[in-house]
């Protein structure tokens, strides 16, 4: 029942509300994550609430908004090293223990139920990377998750139903998140509960174990809530309208334009306001993701995004000329940049491309982006021939498994390159992948699905488009990935007659090649079934209808270990020419034995099973 919070972090602009009892019959306090999830209390979601509704896309962006702020912690210079999570309505129960115990308090999430889970989630995750790595942050986490100890332990936050139990054992339990769940019709909520488990995996697998602690501890004493506390419904439900449908909070770029604008003489203001005012329409709500872009291209990593905005502003001159000689120009290149037209004027090739990068989101490779289309002015030829690099780049760091930090870092370097004018095409160049980092993704190809969901489907749709000669538009949304080997066969089925060995049956099933793309509803449609009445539910629509990697199925009257393992290597050869993914000439040829450990591939563990696809 909320959005993720967008970089509010507290700061002399957006004062806490301190703690104090209010009038009217609540309580309102700030209280950091540590505060609020280690004290007497613990919390359920009320049976009114909807399910657990955040995806990869708003985990994403609560991890971003928490990297730079710890980021901004490390400055010289930051007294202000917190980050605000927003504003939390709990609901007391009066009088009474959640289920009759002592010692615990009762409170309903009325509002702060998607951040609060997700936060649970990362935590979860943080801990046991820590634990796989040899290390331990039990200390830190244990009390955020659990109220109490042994067997009298309950989990601190508890979803209604099925998605609890489902929370409890695959993410709450101590080690939990290493494994992969053994159900296979998994409920929405249980779904998104995964995917976000997963990407967050994904994204903090390859930071050190002090590096995650460090983590750990910022989340625990460097994030706060304001907490709101009532104790009768019609309150709460009350406040919660206040909250959601009352005012707007005070965005980042609100702050920047009273700054901006104020700076600026008022005869010559209104010109400025009304290209603000049409920056705003025109980007809507990535305005406010322009300026960390400004703040990366303009080497301002360490201060804050409005510090570094200021000190941009001084080294301009003054607020009219950033306006004309940054703000108005890399705003134009980002809206661009964000929504690609293709058409007369825009060439198809940089439309491809951009839409590509897109489904990646924009937060690493954009300052890159833009920073390169100013310096060629545009050029088409140029920008073509950029992007098409930037885009094997993109893709093959999200092939190696590299977290976001890292892949941030890789960006920077590349935007260093291009102030500095450095060739770009030097072997040595940030923007290419290095022999280890080419051979690393050998290896992670071939158990792609295993290590991210999402990146195998946005694989799989790429080779379909070089399959069919051209760009098919599909919304990676409404596709899943799908086994044609079940992961789970039923015990008289003709898969186990084509896979008696359990070890030949896994590795099948996990390889490239027994991979297509469907719908949702194929997807839950086709599940285990046998080999032909999957192909009737795949090309239930006409054989036109299903994307042209499916279509490798149709016709086939068996599916054994020498079809998929030949589809594996069709599938890999045309992943490698897509992206040029093959060593150059005179290097140790990439191949398909696991790296050496110093050079071991920056991918989550290996799991009991791999991501449930609802086959």
């Amino acid at each position: 029942m909320c959005s993720p919070p967008r970089h509010r972090r507290r700061g002399p602009h957006s004062p806490a509300p301190s703690s104090a009892f209010m009038p009217s019959g609540f309580n309102s306090e700030t209280l950091s994550l540590g505060q609020l999830l280690a004290g007497a209390s613990v919390f359920q979601i009320p049976d009114y609430q909807r399910p657990y509704s955040w995806t990869t896309t708003e985990a994403e962006q609560l991890l971003d908004d928490l990297h730079v702020a710890r980021d901004d912690a490390l400055a010289p210079e930051a007294p202000d090293s917190g980050y605000f999570l927003g504003a939390v309505l709990l609901m007391e129960h009066a009088g009474r223990e959640p289920d009759g115990s002592a010692g615990d308090r009762g409170r309903d999430i009325v509002d702060g139920q998607q951040r609060i889970v997700t936060l649970t989630i990362l935590l979860a995750v943080l801990r046991d990377l820590v634990a796989d790595k040899g290390g331990s942050i039990e200390q830190i986490v244990h009390p955020l998750i659990w109220f109490g100890s042994g067997r009298e332990a309950k989990p601190r936050v508890s979803l209604r139903g099925r998605e609890g139990e489902f929370l409890r054992s695959n993410v709450q339990e101590p080690g939990a998140s290493i494994f992969m769940p053994s159900e296979d019709d998994l409920t929405d909520g249980e779904t998104r509960i995964l995917a976000v488990r997963e990407y967050l995996t994904a994204e903090l697998f390859a930071n050190s174990a002090v590096e995650l602690e460090e983590f750990a501890r910022y989340l625990e004493g460097s994030c706060h809530f304001a907490v709101i506390t009532t104790q009768t419904v019609d309150r709460a439900h009350r406040i919660f309208f206040v909250l959601n449908e009352r005012g707007r909070p005070l965005a980042r770029n609100d702050i920047l334009k009273a700054q901006l604008l104020g700076a600026i003489d008022a005869g010559r203001r209104g010109r400025h306001t009304e290209a603000w005012e049409r920056i705003e329409r025109r980007l809507g709500g990535d305005f406010e993701s322009l300026f960390s872009h400004i703040r990366a291209i303009e080497d301002r990593g360490r201060s804050k995004v409005i510090t570094g905005i200021a000190e941009l502003v001084a080294d301009r001159g003054g607020a009219e000329a950033f306006f004309e000689e940054v703000l108005e120009p890399y705003a134009t290149i980002f809206a661009a940049l964000k929504e690609p037209a293709d058409g007369p004027g825009f060439a198809h090739d940089i439309f491809r491309h951009l839409t590509y990068l897109g489904w990646l989101g924009s937060a690493d490779w954009m300052p890159a982006a833009m920073l390169y289309w100013r310096k060629c002015e545009g050029e088409p030829a140029a920008l073509a021939g950029f992007l098409v690099r930037l885009d094997r780049l993109t893709f093959g760091l999200r092939l190696l498994g590299i977290g976001a930090d890292k892949r941030r870092a890789r960006f920077y370097s590349i935007v260093t390159a291009i102030k500095q004018d450095a060739a770009l095409d030097d072997v040595d160049s940030p923007l290419e992948l290095a022999r280890d980092e080419l051979r690393n993704i050998q290896y992670n190809l071939r158990n792609l699905h295993a290590r991210s969901q999402l990146t195998c489907k946005l694989v799989l749709l790429r080779l379909d488009d070089e399959m069919m000669g051209a760009m098919q538009r599909h919304d990676p949304g409404s596709l899943t990935v799908e086994h044609v080997l079940p992961q789970k066969p039923s015990r008289n089925s003709q898969w186990r007659t084509w896979f008696p060995a359990a070890d030949e049956r896994e590795a099948c099933t996990q390889s490239l090649g027994n991979l297509v793309l469907v719908t949702k509803d194929e997807n839950d449609r086709a599940r285990n079934l046998e080999l032909a009445r999957k192909q009737e539910v795949y090309f239930a629509r006409g054989r036109d209808a299903a994307l042209a990697l499916t279509r490798d199925i149709d016709g086939l009257d068996a599916w054994q270990a020498p079809e998929i393992l030949a589809r594996e290597e069709r599938l890999l050869a045309a992943v490698n020419q897509l992206w040029r993914l093959a060593p150059p000439k005179g290097r140790n040829p990439a191949d398909t034995k696991e790296p050496a450990k110093e050079q071991a591939p920056e991918a989550p563990p290996r799991r009991r099973r791999h991501p449930a696809a609802r086959d």
